[in-house]
């Protein structure tokens, strides 16, 4: 007993050592947005003389607003389509036992092999050509295509596990395949599909690239791209940037923490 308690408290030190690590540059971030240009280059690990909200107002006039509508369509759409594409897909590629869809699960798993970068070209290409330039469309699609295997995966490894048992019975009580899907299944798959929200939503809420390469109209411009606007040719507002970026990050904190208990119990289910 002796050991494995020495063991637990070594483990939970080194933990609690990993998560000062990584919170350490967040509350940089946070405190940043007190403090002065001067004082962050000066003193860049001293504390804020004062906790005004200039930086905050200054980081909330360039726009953010507009840039938060932006990001809350754009991110509630492509989750909801991944998330609807994907769970019915991965039901269908977890109970059917015929070789095409094995190996087009297969496929699915071999695309996560193939870099975002090397199909920009082709991509915008296509979305030029369908006239979808500068819409919230042109990185919904694409936020889409990129989630879905991913995703996909991840429900699969879930339906594995789903009990069959509560399938027959519904099937017996006269419900078709799809009513099975819509009835049974997706209702009882919460801590799945807000795992696979989460992750999804931090992606699309965070992106750059493709929202840089897709959107020029300022009207169109996600978070990340409107906190470009912070940026001058010269110099840049540092406080108000890092004001800006603690209020960009403070939705996806909030999803996750509402939905936390979710998350954990579907990564459980994954481990089993």
């Amino acid at each position: 007993m002796p050991r494995f308690r020495i063991i637990s408290i070594a483990l939970h030190l080194l933990v609690s050592v990993w998560a000062l690590f990584v919170l350490a540059p967040v509350v940089w971030m946070v405190l940043a947005g007190f403090r002065t240009r001067a004082d962050i280059f000066t003193q860049p690990l001293g504390l804020p003389k004062s906790l005004g909200f200039d930086a905050f107002v200054r980081a909330w006039n360039t726009g953010i607003a507009g840039f938060i509508l932006n990001s809350v369509l754009v991110t509630v759409a492509s989750v909801g389509l991944i998330v609807a594409v994907s769970s019915v897909a991965a039901y269908v590629l977890a109970r059917s036992d015929h070789p095409a869809l094995k190996w087009i699960y297969v496929l699915i798993v071999a695309s996560f092999a193939v870099p975002a970068q090397s199909v920009l070209v082709p991509l915008y290409q296509i979305i030029s050509g369908a006239g979808l330039l500068n819409s919230l469309f042109a990185i919904v699609l694409p936020y889409a295509a990129y989630g879905i295997p991913f995703t996909t995966v991840l429900f699969y490894a879930f339906f594995l596990e789903f009990p069959r048992e509560l399938e027959e019975a519904a099937r017996l009580d006269g419900c078709n395949r799809l009513q099975v899907i819509t009835r049974v299944v997706l209702p009882l798959s919460g801590s799945a599909m807000a795992s696979a929200a989460i992750f999804q939503a931090v992606f699309v809420w965070n992106e750059f690239l493709l929202a840089l390469l897709l959107l020029t109209d300022k009207r169109i411009k996600t978070l990340p791209l409107g906190m470009l606007n912070l940026r001058g040719q010269f110099s840049a507002d540092w406080p108000a940037i890092m004001a800006g970026v603690t209020m960009v990050t403070l939705p996806m904190l909030i999803l996750f923490v509402l939905a936390q208990r979710y998350f954990v119990r579907s990564l459980a289910g994954l481990g089993k």
